[in-house]
């Protein structure tokens, strides 16, 4: 992928093009090819929820990012709405996921996207590990039909400078995979013009805050859906229920009560990401 073209205009066919392959994929063979299919079928499909696999650590737990993109789903009214299942444990690299002995069983559940994330120092201390399992993990998604996403994580708080090589190493291996960056890491970096006094971090300096798990959810339904995420409605959001595939170790699961003011700020950081992850 060309990091320095315009990433919603690379994106804007993404969560279209979902809803499209299920259409189609309703009539197969030689003599279905010659018949539409039913209103009823296509309007099933076009409604059907958007399923994805997400593996990964405490980035994503934490305040539960996925929940809250389902919940920013549905308060924009998407048709296609994600139905989350996640296989997640604090500090994992994705040699630790590939390990699994029910990785490829579980790669084989027909997902339309997959969201790969590796322990946020990996791209900076080990980054021949994250481009092998990557493209293991990312090959055996791909074959089994499933999109993937790769899941740009941001710098610790005292090592902004990192930013850089995150989102190269994830560039690299999006081009080898012809996967789709979701450039949070970015995000998080826009924030910083866009609100600077917002602390995107909690006490550790690592993991997300409210607010900076907002700008990821926001980031992921542009790349979803090809929308940019101004203007949809602030809202607070409770994360509550959590459920996880591995066992896990939540923590800071809390009541995600954003300000209006943080998530227009959020809302156009995400947008600038989307626009230019490379800026």
């Amino acid at each position: 992928m060309n990091s320095s073209s315009s990433f919603l205009r690379t994106i804007r066919g993404v969560g279209g093009l979902a809803v499209a392959l299920s259409i189609s994929g309703l009539a197969t063979g030689p003599l279905a090819a010659q018949q539409p299919a039913s209103p009823t079928a296509a309007v099933t499909a076009a409604h059907a929820p958007l399923r994805i696999l997400w593996i990964g650590n405490s980035y994503t737990y934490v305040n539960d990012l996925p929940r809250t993109l389902t919940l920013l789903s549905l308060a924009a009214g998407e048709n296609r709405v994600p139905a989350i299942t996640t296989v997640l444990r604090g500090g994992q690299f994705l040699r630790g996921h590939m390990a699994r002995k029910d990785m490829a069983a579980l790669m084989a559940k027909g997902w339309d996207y997959v969201v790969l994330q590796d322990q946020s120092l990996a791209p900076i201390q080990q980054p021949d590990t994250v481009l092998h399992y990557g493209t293991q993990l990312g090959t055996m998604a791909k074959q089994a039909g499933a999109k993937v996403l790769l899941y740009v994580t941001w710098p610790r708080r005292d090592t902004p400078q990192t930013a850089g090589t995150i989102l190269s190493v994830y560039t690299r291996l999006a081009q080898s995979l012809g996967a789709t960056l979701v450039p949070v890491g970015p995000a998080w970096m826009a924030m910083r013009d866009e609100a600077p006094a917002t602390d995107l971090y909690i006490e550790d300096g690592s993991h997300p805050s409210p607010i900076g798990t907002y700008i990821a959810a926001s980031v992921f339904y542009g790349v979803l859906y090809g929308k940019s995420p101004v203007g949809l409605a602030p809202q607070a959001f409770s994360v509550r229920g959590n459920r996880y595939v591995a066992d896990t170790l939540p923590m800071a699961v809390m009541p995600l009560t954003l300000s209006p003011s943080d998530v227009a700020a959020a809302q156009r950081a995400a947008e600038r990401a989307l626009k230019s992850p490379s800026r």
